[in-house]
Protein backbone atom coordinates (compact mmCIF):
# COMPACT_ATOMS: atom_id res chain seq x y z
CA UNK A 1 0.00 0.00 0.00
CA UNK A 2 2.87 2.29 -0.74
CA UNK A 3 1.90 5.72 -2.09
CA UNK A 4 4.05 7.80 -4.43
CA UNK A 5 3.16 11.50 -4.47
CA UNK A 6 4.87 12.44 -7.73
CA UNK A 7 4.73 11.41 -11.37
CA UNK A 8 7.73 10.32 -13.37
CA UNK A 9 7.56 11.11 -17.07
CA UNK A 10 7.94 7.96 -19.12
CA UNK A 11 7.25 6.05 -22.28
CA UNK A 12 6.68 2.33 -22.64
CA UNK A 13 5.81 -0.17 -25.32
CA UNK A 14 3.90 -3.42 -25.28
CA UNK A 15 5.43 -6.24 -27.26
CA UNK A 16 3.05 -8.04 -29.66
CA UNK A 17 1.26 -11.03 -28.21
CA UNK A 18 -1.67 -13.30 -28.98
CA UNK A 19 -4.73 -13.76 -26.77
CA UNK A 20 -4.81 -16.78 -24.53
CA UNK A 21 -7.02 -19.82 -25.14
CA UNK A 22 -10.55 -19.12 -26.34
CA UNK A 23 -13.05 -18.21 -23.66
CA UNK A 24 -16.70 -19.10 -23.38
CA UNK A 25 -18.99 -16.67 -25.25
CA UNK A 26 -21.18 -14.44 -23.10
CA UNK A 27 -18.68 -14.27 -20.23
CA UNK A 28 -16.57 -11.25 -19.36
CA UNK A 29 -13.47 -13.25 -20.26
CA UNK A 30 -14.98 -14.23 -23.61
CA UNK A 31 -16.05 -10.67 -24.36
CA UNK A 32 -12.67 -9.15 -23.57
CA UNK A 33 -10.83 -11.88 -25.50
CA UNK A 34 -13.03 -11.06 -28.49
CA UNK A 35 -12.03 -7.42 -28.14
CA UNK A 36 -8.35 -8.33 -28.43
CA UNK A 37 -7.42 -8.11 -24.75
CA UNK A 38 -5.07 -10.70 -23.26
CA UNK A 39 -6.00 -12.33 -19.97
CA UNK A 40 -3.47 -13.08 -17.25
CA UNK A 41 -4.46 -15.31 -14.32
CA UNK A 42 -3.94 -13.73 -10.92
CA UNK A 43 -3.29 -15.55 -7.66
CA UNK A 44 -4.54 -14.70 -4.19
CA UNK A 45 -2.33 -14.76 -1.14
CA UNK A 46 -2.69 -14.11 2.59
CA UNK A 47 -4.40 -10.84 3.49
CA UNK A 48 -6.44 -11.47 0.31
CA UNK A 49 -4.09 -9.52 -1.93
CA UNK A 50 -4.03 -10.37 -5.62
CA UNK A 51 -0.66 -10.84 -7.26
CA UNK A 52 0.62 -11.71 -10.71
CA UNK A 53 3.65 -13.90 -11.41
CA UNK A 54 5.96 -11.89 -13.67
CA UNK A 55 9.42 -11.81 -15.12
CA UNK A 56 11.40 -8.61 -14.54
CA UNK A 57 14.40 -8.30 -16.83
CA UNK A 58 14.11 -12.07 -17.42
CA UNK A 59 14.15 -12.89 -13.69
CA UNK A 60 11.16 -14.60 -12.06
CA UNK A 61 9.22 -12.38 -9.65
CA UNK A 62 5.73 -11.50 -8.44
CA UNK A 63 3.95 -8.16 -8.12
CA UNK A 64 0.92 -7.26 -6.04
CA UNK A 65 -1.95 -5.72 -8.01
CA UNK A 66 -2.24 -2.33 -6.30
CA UNK A 67 -4.63 0.28 -7.70
CA UNK A 68 -3.75 2.41 -4.66
CA UNK A 69 -0.16 2.83 -5.88
CA UNK A 70 0.04 5.58 -8.53
CA UNK A 71 3.18 4.00 -10.05
CA UNK A 72 4.83 0.59 -10.14
CA UNK A 73 7.16 0.06 -7.19
CA UNK A 74 9.93 -2.53 -6.93
CA UNK A 75 11.35 -3.64 -3.57
CA UNK A 76 14.73 -1.93 -3.31
CA UNK A 77 16.10 -5.15 -1.81
CA UNK A 78 15.45 -6.81 -5.20
CA UNK A 79 17.18 -4.14 -7.29
CA UNK A 80 20.38 -6.17 -7.64
CA UNK A 81 18.46 -9.33 -8.55
CA UNK A 82 16.84 -7.57 -11.51
CA UNK A 83 19.93 -5.61 -12.53
CA UNK A 84 18.28 -2.25 -11.91
CA UNK A 85 20.46 0.85 -11.86
CA UNK A 86 18.97 3.01 -9.12
CA UNK A 87 18.98 6.81 -8.98
CA UNK A 88 18.17 8.58 -5.73
CA UNK A 89 15.37 11.14 -5.31
CA UNK A 90 14.33 13.51 -2.53
CA UNK A 91 10.74 12.20 -2.54
CA UNK A 92 9.75 10.67 0.79
CA UNK A 93 8.01 7.32 0.86
CA UNK A 94 4.36 7.84 1.78
CA UNK A 95 1.83 5.57 3.45
CA UNK A 96 -1.63 5.79 4.90
CA UNK A 97 -0.17 7.10 8.18
CA UNK A 98 2.07 9.69 6.52
CA UNK A 99 5.51 10.05 4.98
CA UNK A 100 8.62 8.23 6.19
CA UNK A 101 12.29 9.19 6.33
CA UNK A 102 13.02 6.82 3.43
CA UNK A 103 13.37 8.36 -0.05
CA UNK A 104 12.20 6.71 -3.25
CA UNK A 105 14.71 5.57 -5.83
CA UNK A 106 13.93 5.43 -9.55
CA UNK A 107 15.05 3.07 -12.28
CA UNK A 108 14.03 1.62 -15.64
CA UNK A 109 12.98 -2.01 -16.08
CA UNK A 110 13.86 -3.16 -19.57
CA UNK A 111 10.98 -5.64 -19.53
CA UNK A 112 8.16 -6.87 -17.31
CA UNK A 113 6.45 -10.00 -18.67
CA UNK A 114 3.00 -11.15 -17.51
CA UNK A 115 1.67 -14.29 -19.16
CA UNK A 116 1.96 -13.67 -22.91
CA UNK A 117 2.37 -9.92 -22.37
CA UNK A 118 5.68 -8.09 -22.31
CA UNK A 119 5.81 -4.44 -21.22
CA UNK A 120 9.13 -2.83 -22.13
CA UNK A 121 11.05 0.22 -20.89
CA UNK A 122 9.00 0.64 -17.72
CA UNK A 123 10.10 3.36 -15.28
CA UNK A 124 9.73 2.14 -11.70
CA UNK A 125 10.09 3.55 -8.22
CA UNK A 126 12.08 1.66 -5.59
CA UNK A 127 11.36 1.48 -1.87
CA UNK A 128 11.53 -1.02 0.98
CA UNK A 129 8.44 -3.23 0.55
CA UNK A 130 9.69 -6.13 2.66
CA UNK A 131 6.76 -5.72 5.07
CA UNK A 132 4.48 -7.14 2.35
CA UNK A 133 5.92 -10.56 3.12
CA UNK A 134 4.77 -11.58 6.62
CA UNK A 135 5.32 -15.15 7.73
CA UNK A 136 1.82 -16.34 8.54
CA UNK A 137 -1.09 -16.71 6.10
CA UNK A 138 -4.74 -15.88 6.82
CA UNK A 139 -7.87 -17.47 5.32
CA UNK A 140 -9.59 -16.12 2.24
CA UNK A 141 -12.80 -14.12 2.64
CA UNK A 142 -16.15 -14.65 0.95
CA UNK A 143 -17.69 -17.95 -0.14
CA UNK A 144 -16.95 -17.29 -3.82
CA UNK A 145 -13.26 -16.47 -3.21
CA UNK A 146 -10.89 -19.23 -4.24
CA UNK A 147 -8.15 -20.73 -2.10
CA UNK A 148 -5.39 -18.47 -0.83
CA UNK A 149 -1.91 -19.31 -2.05
CA UNK A 150 1.39 -18.50 -0.38
CA UNK A 151 4.36 -17.04 -2.13
CA UNK A 152 7.79 -16.75 -0.53
CA UNK A 153 8.27 -13.17 -1.65
CA UNK A 154 6.45 -10.34 -3.40
CA UNK A 155 8.91 -8.14 -5.27
CA UNK A 156 6.79 -5.01 -5.39
CA UNK A 157 3.55 -3.48 -6.67
CA UNK A 158 2.02 -3.14 -10.13
CA UNK A 159 0.67 0.42 -10.01
CA UNK A 160 -2.17 2.37 -11.58
CA UNK A 161 0.03 4.19 -14.12
CA UNK A 162 0.85 1.01 -16.03
CA UNK A 163 -2.73 -0.21 -15.64
CA UNK A 164 -4.01 2.99 -17.22
CA UNK A 165 -1.37 3.03 -19.98
CA UNK A 166 -2.43 -0.40 -21.21
CA UNK A 167 -6.17 -0.21 -20.55
CA UNK A 168 -6.02 -2.89 -17.86
CA UNK A 169 -9.17 -4.38 -16.38
CA UNK A 170 -9.11 -6.25 -13.06
CA UNK A 171 -11.70 -8.90 -12.20
CA UNK A 172 -11.16 -9.10 -8.44
CA UNK A 173 -13.40 -12.09 -7.65
CA UNK A 174 -12.45 -14.24 -10.63
CA UNK A 175 -8.81 -13.24 -10.29
CA UNK A 176 -8.05 -12.09 -13.83
CA UNK A 177 -6.08 -9.19 -15.26
CA UNK A 178 -6.85 -8.11 -18.82
CA UNK A 179 -4.42 -6.05 -20.89
CA UNK A 180 -5.17 -4.07 -24.06
CA UNK A 181 -2.13 -3.83 -26.38
CA UNK A 182 -3.65 -0.70 -27.94
CA UNK A 183 -4.21 1.07 -24.65
CA UNK A 184 -7.54 2.28 -23.22
CA UNK A 185 -10.50 1.89 -25.57
CA UNK A 186 -13.71 3.88 -25.18
CA UNK A 187 -15.54 1.34 -27.35
CA UNK A 188 -14.42 -1.59 -25.18
CA UNK A 189 -15.32 0.24 -21.96
CA UNK A 190 -18.77 1.20 -23.24
CA UNK A 191 -19.55 -2.31 -24.45
CA UNK A 192 -18.33 -3.82 -21.19
CA UNK A 193 -20.50 -1.38 -19.23
CA UNK A 194 -23.54 -2.66 -21.10
CA UNK A 195 -22.53 -6.28 -20.54
CA UNK A 196 -22.02 -5.84 -16.81
CA UNK A 197 -25.18 -3.77 -16.38
CA UNK A 198 -27.16 -6.71 -17.77
CA UNK A 199 -25.59 -8.90 -15.10
CA UNK A 200 -26.61 -6.72 -12.18
CA UNK A 201 -23.47 -4.62 -11.77
CA UNK A 202 -23.56 -0.97 -10.72
CA UNK A 203 -21.14 1.35 -12.50
CA UNK A 204 -19.31 3.89 -10.35
CA UNK A 205 -17.21 6.53 -12.17
CA UNK A 206 -13.62 6.94 -10.98
CA UNK A 207 -11.45 10.02 -11.18
CA UNK A 208 -7.72 10.58 -10.74
CA UNK A 209 -6.85 13.12 -8.05
CA UNK A 210 -3.85 15.46 -7.99
CA UNK A 211 -1.60 12.74 -6.52
CA UNK A 212 -2.83 10.27 -9.15
CA UNK A 213 -4.84 8.07 -6.80
CA UNK A 214 -8.06 6.58 -8.19
CA UNK A 215 -11.11 7.91 -6.33
CA UNK A 216 -14.85 7.23 -6.35
CA UNK A 217 -17.75 9.15 -4.74
CA UNK A 218 -18.91 7.61 -1.47
CA UNK A 219 -21.02 8.31 1.60
CA UNK A 220 -20.72 7.21 5.24
CA UNK A 221 -24.14 7.13 6.93
CA UNK A 222 -25.33 9.67 4.37
CA UNK A 223 -22.32 11.98 4.80
CA UNK A 224 -20.84 12.53 1.30
CA UNK A 225 -17.13 11.92 0.79
CA UNK A 226 -14.72 10.28 -1.62
CA UNK A 227 -12.62 7.12 -1.22
CA UNK A 228 -9.51 5.74 -2.93
CA UNK A 229 -9.97 2.39 -4.73
CA UNK A 230 -7.10 0.38 -3.26
CA UNK A 231 -6.66 -3.31 -4.08
CA UNK A 232 -3.41 -3.13 -2.11
CA UNK A 233 -5.25 -2.41 1.16
CA UNK A 234 -6.29 -5.62 2.93
CA UNK A 235 -9.31 -3.93 4.53
CA UNK A 236 -11.42 -0.84 3.91
CA UNK A 237 -10.07 1.99 6.04
CA UNK A 238 -11.43 5.41 7.01
CA UNK A 239 -10.01 8.31 8.96
CA UNK A 240 -10.94 8.44 12.64
CA UNK A 241 -12.12 12.08 12.62
CA UNK A 242 -14.19 11.64 9.45
CA UNK A 243 -15.75 8.48 10.88
CA UNK A 244 -16.67 10.27 14.09
CA UNK A 245 -18.26 13.15 12.19
CA UNK A 246 -20.32 10.64 10.19
CA UNK A 247 -21.64 8.97 13.34
CA UNK A 248 -19.66 5.76 12.88
CA UNK A 249 -19.48 3.70 16.07
CA UNK A 250 -15.80 2.97 16.88
CA UNK A 251 -14.78 0.06 19.09
CA UNK A 252 -12.21 -2.69 19.52
CA UNK A 253 -9.12 -0.46 19.54
CA UNK A 254 -5.86 -2.31 19.01
CA UNK A 255 -2.36 -1.28 17.98
CA UNK A 256 -0.12 -1.57 14.95
CA UNK A 257 3.63 -1.22 15.24
CA UNK A 258 4.56 -0.12 11.71
CA UNK A 259 3.39 3.46 11.43
CA UNK A 260 6.86 4.62 10.43
CA UNK A 261 9.85 5.90 12.40
CA UNK A 262 8.93 3.82 15.45
CA UNK A 263 5.47 5.33 15.79
CA UNK A 264 2.64 3.22 17.21
CA UNK A 265 -0.74 3.88 15.59
CA UNK A 266 -4.10 3.04 17.12
CA UNK A 267 -6.49 0.97 15.01
CA UNK A 268 -10.19 0.67 15.71
CA UNK A 269 -13.21 -1.07 14.22
CA UNK A 270 -15.98 1.08 12.83
CA UNK A 271 -19.58 -0.04 12.31
CA UNK A 272 -21.30 1.92 9.53
CA UNK A 273 -25.06 1.73 9.13
CA UNK A 274 -24.72 2.40 5.40
CA UNK A 275 -21.66 2.68 3.19
CA UNK A 276 -22.43 3.96 -0.30
CA UNK A 277 -19.96 3.75 -3.14
CA UNK A 278 -21.51 5.78 -5.91
CA UNK A 279 -25.05 4.37 -6.22
CA UNK A 280 -24.02 1.01 -4.73
CA UNK A 281 -25.11 0.47 -1.12
CA UNK A 282 -23.39 -1.75 1.43
CA UNK A 283 -25.52 -1.96 4.59
CA UNK A 284 -23.97 -2.57 8.01
CA UNK A 285 -20.37 -2.31 6.83
CA UNK A 286 -17.44 -2.91 9.17
CA UNK A 287 -14.35 -0.80 8.54
CA UNK A 288 -10.91 -0.22 10.00
CA UNK A 289 -10.58 3.22 11.61
CA UNK A 290 -7.18 4.94 11.85
CA UNK A 291 -5.61 8.39 11.82
CA UNK A 292 -5.08 8.73 8.07
CA UNK A 293 -2.46 11.29 7.04
CA UNK A 294 -3.76 14.68 5.98
CA UNK A 295 -1.71 14.45 2.78
CA UNK A 296 -3.55 11.35 1.65
CA UNK A 297 -6.90 12.79 2.70
CA UNK A 298 -6.20 16.08 0.91
CA UNK A 299 -7.44 17.62 4.14
CA UNK A 300 -6.59 21.15 2.98
CA UNK A 301 -8.56 20.86 -0.28
CA UNK A 302 -12.34 20.68 -0.01
CA UNK A 303 -12.62 19.74 -3.67
CA UNK A 304 -10.31 16.74 -3.35
CA UNK A 305 -10.85 15.67 0.26
CA UNK A 306 -11.58 12.00 0.86
CA UNK A 307 -12.10 9.75 3.88
CA UNK A 308 -9.87 6.75 3.20
CA UNK A 309 -9.56 3.56 1.17
CA UNK A 310 -11.90 0.93 -0.27
CA UNK A 311 -9.95 -2.25 0.38
CA UNK A 312 -9.64 -5.77 -0.96
CA UNK A 313 -12.33 -7.35 1.22
CA UNK A 314 -15.32 -5.34 -0.06
CA UNK A 315 -13.96 -5.38 -3.60
CA UNK A 316 -13.80 -9.19 -3.49
CA UNK A 317 -17.11 -9.66 -1.69
CA UNK A 318 -18.89 -7.51 -4.26
CA UNK A 319 -17.34 -9.01 -7.40
CA UNK A 320 -15.48 -5.80 -8.27
CA UNK A 321 -14.42 -5.24 -11.87
CA UNK A 322 -12.06 -2.27 -12.15
CA UNK A 323 -11.69 -0.69 -15.59
CA UNK A 324 -8.61 1.45 -15.01
CA UNK A 325 -8.40 2.59 -18.62
CA UNK A 326 -12.10 3.47 -18.71
CA UNK A 327 -12.01 4.98 -15.19
CA UNK A 328 -14.91 2.98 -13.79
CA UNK A 329 -15.52 0.60 -10.88
CA UNK A 330 -18.26 -2.04 -11.17
CA UNK A 331 -19.81 -3.72 -8.10
CA UNK A 332 -22.47 -6.40 -7.70
CA UNK A 333 -24.07 -7.78 -4.56
CA UNK A 334 -23.28 -11.47 -3.93
CA UNK A 335 -26.97 -12.42 -4.18
CA UNK A 336 -27.43 -10.68 -7.56
CA UNK A 337 -27.84 -12.67 -10.74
Amino acid sequence: MKKLFALILWTAALAPFTAQSQQQPGTLAGFLSGQGLAGVKLERRFENHLFVPVSINNKHAALMIDTGAPVTIIDKNSAGTFGLNVESTTINVGRVFGTRWEHYGVSMAKSIAMGNCVVTNVPVALADTSDMNPDAPSPAIGSHISTVNRLPHLNGLLGAREMSKFGMIIDCARQMLYINPNGPSTAVSQSMASLLSGRGFTRIPMRRNSTNHLEVPAALNGHPTRMIVDTGAAVTTVDRMVASQAGVGISGTRFVEDAGEGRVERLGTGDVRELKIGDFTIPKATLSVVNVSGTMLHAKSAEESNSGLIGAEYLAWNFAVIDVGGMALYLRHPDSR
